[in-house]
């Protein structure tokens, strides 16, 4: 009976899992979203899928099933089962930052706390450190792990563990999540649930020890040949051969500053005529210019020309720096982030030319 109603229950949880996953990408593939409002619906997403299947366990295990807790002294599983998984995580992490040549924590937790605020730093630690544990140990080691070792322990191992691995419908990491519902699996036959729970929240927490780091780090200097700016917490270099410096911030917000040769720097007023007649709109046609919006800004690095803009239902700002001989051009999108709307102005107020 047990078998059966595990069996059952893990196909209800991956199917509302699914779900959950359908209606991310359905949201994911709204272009009039903003991603700082996707990343919002998609934790409120992935916080319903975990609710609806704790009651789903809970109303299966009421009345008659007790778990297995504890193999021997709580404390001893706790502490083994955090070292495990603690020691694991951070070796994983220590092999892939090594390899990036930064610090490279899980960019999905880093995505959802990214906008540095109590509330995103909050829910993000309790998904990835109490929900995610707590829920899928108990379904995936306590029922379905449990209900099988009739079979064998090895059999009941390897079967919680493919279960766990589908259950994140991740096709391009099916192994590593096999390996690792595996791993947790050996962690509850030897200690029960309290160690394979504590290992699972020790290899999430150190991942999202790191995501903090990243997210809450202070500023920093970024330079690229003669262009300087001073980067905000939570903004990261990425590698763009067209650009003199490309970043991305909270919630997917982006920058780009761009080196444009020019045989005569135009006048600030000249680029605000030009940008008023709808060059840009010409040039770019999925480009919706706010020609209102055109506005001139002075600058430690010079004066220049600001304008709004609309990009697939998206917004930004482009800025023009008219040098001698050359133009940086500022590209801006916001994500409909707060906090990359207040860091934009400080980078701009930051940027020196050498």
């Amino acid at each position: 009976m047990l078998r059966g109603r595990a069996l059952v229950l893990v196909a209800i949880a991956i199917g509302v899992g699914a779900v959950g996953m359908a209606l991310s990408w359905a949201l994911g593939h709204d272009e009039s979203l903003e991603p700082e409002a996707y990343i919002r619906y998609a934790i409120v997403i992935t916080l319903g899928v975990y609710v609806v299947v704790a009651a789903l366990i809970v109303s299966q295990l009421a009345p008659g099933v007790r778990l297995r807790w504890g193999v021997g002294s709580p404390a001893g599983g706790i502490l083994f089962g955090a070292a495990v998984g603690g020691g694991l995580s951070a070796a994983l992490l220590t092999a892939v930052s090594a390899a990036a040549g930064h610090l490279s924590p899980d960019p999905r937790i880093v995505t959802m706390m990214s906008e540095g605020d109590a509330a995103h730093l909050v829910v993000s630690v309790l998904i990835a450190c109490v929900c995610a544990p707590l829920v899928e140990e108990v379904l995936f080691r306590g029922l379905l792990l449990e209900s099988l070792r009739s079979h064998g322990t090895r059999v009941a191992v390897l079967v919680s563990g493919v279960a766990f691995a589908v259950w994140h419908l991740n096709p391009a990491a099916l192994r590593y999540y096999a390996l690792m519902g595996a791993m947790l699996g050996v962690l509850y036959v030897k200690r029960g649930l309290i160690c394979s729970i504590s290992a699972h929240a020790a290899f999430n927490g150190v991942l999202t020890v790191a995501a903090l780091a990243v997210v809450l780090s202070p500023a920093k200097v970024v330079t690229s040949g003669h262009v300087s700016l001073r980067a905000p917490g939570g903004w990261s270099t990425v590698h763009d051969a067209d650009a003199v410096i490309a970043m991305t911030g909270p919630s997917g917000a982006s920058l780009l500053v761009v080196d444009v040769p020019t045989v005569d720097a135009p006048s600030v007023d000249t680029v605000m005529r030009r940008l008023r007649s709808g060059v840009l709109d010409q040039t770019f046609p999925g480009l919706a210019v706010d020609s209102s919006s055109t506005r001139q800004v002075d600058l430690p690095a010079g004066s220049a020309v600001e304008v709004d803009v609309t990009a697939g239902g998206h917004r930004g700002t482009i800025v023009f720096l008219p040098l001698r001989g050359e133009s940086l051009d500022i590209v801006f999108v916001g994500a409909g982030s707060m906090k990359a709307q207040a860091d934009f102005p400080r980078i701009l107020e930051s940027m020196r030319v050498g």
